[in-house]
């Protein structure tokens, strides 16, 4: 580098030096503000970090949210096994809100330690009946009630005699084999009617049946092993059947035993009873009701009032639980 060039940067650099002192203010109150770095790091570090967090609670709550929605499906009991018991005993009908027979079963179990359970299965069509033995690997034996004691016979592969006779079915026996399950059927209604009035009869030889369902088959199977001679009577009247308006004075007072065997007066309807003409009982004259819910149906209140002695189903129910019972024991 050339002396004159060197002498040239001096006098520059000397002449800029002059003009800084002269025109700018180092005076303290001018200088700007001190903003260290380190303090900028550490409002960017906590920053950082509540932005962090933040991205934490969403990442967590999208988590949660991702969750499965866990949704409890009620169970149809009429097609599903019920508890995990050794034997499953049930009913089919319907309605089945007046039925007991739950209720005195699973007492049974409870109190003689016996592994088994007792289901209400109320069903459209006695069709589904076959449904139910199929869905119920367990299940051993069915009560029959209204309105299908007659509906399934066609389903048996076998009847007892005594659902023969009476031409109802009011139990049936589930036998599993190994390559086969049959149905049985069985009718207890007889056994337990006849048990419960032998001792009210006296001396009355005639009967009338109130109703032509499945039950009144059974009472007249067991009115005829008594030897009592009976005529149903329904709303509908051909020449073995009187219609109630047939009932004159001197049917009644002929045929001095009425069982009703129809659901009418049976809970919640308790406030009705059968058309027959109250005005013809008398002190001899006895009315059996094999409604047992409520205790005294209007049918049976009408005919104590005009002085006849009255009866409810309910021992009739009793015995004929106990046969079924010893029929599934078999």
């Amino acid at each position: 580098m050339s002396s004159d060039l060197i002498f040239l940067l001096i006098v520059v650099a000397v002449l800029v030096l002059k003009y800084v002192r002269k025109n700018v203010d180092f005076s303290e109150d001018k200088l700007p503000p001190f903003q260290p770095i380190e303090e900028e790091q550490e409002e960017s570090e906590v920053d950082d970090s509540a932005s962090s967090d933040t991205e934490n609670i969403e990442t967590v709550t999208t988590q949660q949210e991702a969750e499965p929605v866990v949704t409890t499906v009620k169970p149809d009991f009429s097609k599903t096994p019920a508890r995990d018991v050794e034997r499953l005993f049930g009913i089919i009908g319907k309605p089945l809100e007046h039925s007991i027979s739950k209720v005195y079963f699973k007492k049974k179990f409870r109190t003689e330690h016996i592994s088994a359970d007792y289901m209400n299965f109320e069903i459209e069509s006695a069709e589904e009946l076959k449904d139910i033995v199929e869905a119920n690997p367990n299940l051993c034996g069915l009560n029959v009630t209204i309105p299908y004691k007659q509906d399934v016979i066609p389903m048996m592969d076998r009847l007892d005699d005594s659902a023969a006779r009476v031409g109802a079915v009011n139990v049936i026996k589930v036998v599993r084999n190994s390559d086969k399950t049959e149905l049985v059927g069985f009718n207890t209604d007889a056994i337990g009617f006849m048990e419960s009035i032998a001792q009210l009869i006296g001396d009355r030889k005639k009967a009338l049946i109130l109703g032509t369902g499945g039950a009144s088959k059974a009472i007249q199977y067991a009115l005829q092993q008594l030897g009592i001679e009976s005529k149903f009577v329904s709303r509908n009247s051909t020449f073995d059947i009187l219609g109630y308006y047939e009932l004159s004075p001197s049917v009644m007072e002929e045929y001095q035993i009425i069982v009703n065997c129809t659901p009418v007066g049976m809970w919640p309807n308790s406030d009705k009873c059968p058309d027959i003409p109250y005005a013809y009982i008398t002190s001899d004259h006895l009315l059996y009701d094999v409604i047992y819910k409520p205790e005294e149906t209007l049918f049976m209140q009408k005919g104590a009032q005009q002085g006849a002695v009255v009866k409810n189903g309910y021992e009739m129910w009793q015995r004929q639980a106990d046969a079924t019972w010893r029929i599934w024991n078999e």
